[in-house]
């Protein structure tokens, strides 16, 4: 079994779509999505490794599509206007 953990940007915090699979016989089966809204990433992932546990598993996949990948222009510009407003870097 695997439990993969989705986060994405939601108007207020962040919404976490947890999806469960397991082998069957020749494939894949995949549950629908349990989706719900949370204030921080820090919640929905403790709400995600406490449903892993549940099911006796120690891992929990994450993918977070809230961030740029690193490298890309936004997040390097990001980086430099956040060090600009605090007065330092150039």
């Amino acid at each position: 079994m695997k439990l993969t953990l989705i986060l994405d940007p939601a108007p207020v915090g962040v919404r976490a779509s947890l999806f469960e699979e397991w082998e069957e016989v020749g494939r894949t089966a995949r549950m629908n999505p349990r989706v719900r809204l949370f204030d921080s990433d820090e919640q929905a992932i403790g709400w995600g490794r406490s449903l892993a546990s549940r099911r006796g598993l120690k891992q929990l996949y994450l993918t977070d599509n809230r961030k740029p990948p690193p490298g890309s222009p936004q997040q390097l510009s990001g980086c430099r206007s956040a060090g600009h407003q605090r007065g330092g870097g150039p």
